[in-house]
């Protein structure tokens, strides 16, 4: 690698997966830093023997799981660029050199969001989310990008240490299940300079009957949407100016809301639990400030659901 190029370290929590977290590791150029951060410590001294870029930090006692994505960034020593994959994703190797001249063309951006590939448990490729062109954004209008949902993936966000560091990591307090990684980055949209780079250079991994399909369609889930959302109000009101808080809030929090309870409705549709669609329906609040076309996405999905409920009774 180029001597000029920046310090980059990747940050990888990770809870007793360890034939992945190889498979991960080792789609990482051996001269990148590592941060590891060992849930449970499960994982065995023969990984550690084999891995001389990793510095790791184990914690014997099981930690909540946005405590342990933190635990994996506070054992960092000293790194300029960081990002934060699940321990089950993987990198293309080749992209790195591509990611570091990147930033150093760029040191100026806090935050750098690069596209990435959907994968499921066999490594195939199931979808893709790329930025269509380079675009930079002085805060708070990156936000714009990501207004009513985030569609890019942690392994393919670069966050400026020293950035992170003021705005603050993974909130692990209000956060259990989901949205802390949504949060951060609309936070980081919202307060500091942002790049999109048009290339792709990780694989997010997608599991059949993961924690997300179990939980999407839960009031735990829509009760920390409201969490997230209510949090990123707050703070660009906190922060600031009147001709720079210009966004439709309202439309803001409902669509996000309304898309998370679509995503839910059609998870339960998938897994033919038809009559709980209107239970969850019925649970939730109505997002009356949504996009019509996202109301009428859910009342389609209510309707069928009738319908099938009705003819397997």
């Amino acid at each position: 690698m180029n001597s000029e190029i920046r310090l980059l370290t990747i940050a990888i929590p990770t809870y007793n997966r360890e034939v992945l977290l190889t498979k991960l590791v080792n789609s990482i150029p051996k001269d990148i830093n590592i941060s590891i951060s060992d849930n449970g410590s499960f994982l065995s001294d023969k990984f550690k023997e084999q891995h001389e870029n990793i510095s790791m930090v184990k914690n014997e006692k099981i930690l909540d799981i946005f405590y342990n994505w933190n635990a994996s960034i506070k054992n960092i020593d000293k790194s300029n660029y960081l990002a934060i994959p699940s321990d089950d994703d993987l990198y293309d190797i080749e992209s790195f050199e591509f990611i570091e001249k990147t930033i150093n063309s760029l040191n100026d951006v806090d935050v750098f969001i690069f596209g990435n590939n959907f994968i499921d448990e066999n490594d195939n490729i199931i979808g893709s989310y790329c930025p269509k062109e380079l675009k930079v954004y002085d805060y708070p209008e990156g936000l714009n990008e990501f207004l009513y949902g985030v569609d890019v993936r942690m392994p393919s966000v670069f966050f400026k240490k020293t950035f992170l560091d003021k705005i603050g990591y993974f909130d692990e307090k209000n956060f259990t299940l989901t949205a802390a990684d949504s949060e951060l980055i609309q936070r980081s949209l919202l307060l500091g300079k942002v790049a999109f780079i048009p290339k792709i250079v990780s694989s997010y991994r997608v599991w059949n009957g993961s924690l997300t399909d179990q939980k999407i369609a839960t009031n735990h889930w829509m009760n920390e949407i409201d969490i997230w959302t209510n949090k990123i109000i707050e703070l660009a009101n906190n922060k600031l100016s009147t001709s720079q808080n210009t966004f439709n809030w309202e439309k803001y929090k409902d669509e996000i809301y309304a898309r998370n309870l679509l995503a839910g409705l059609n998870n339960l549709y998938k897994n033919k639990n038809y009559k709980k669609i209107a239970e969850h329906f019925l649970a939730c609040r109505y997002p009356k400030n949504a996009m019509f076309k996202t109301k009428i996405r859910i009342f389609k999905t209510l309707i069928l659901s009738k319908i099938k409920a009705f003819f397997v009774s």
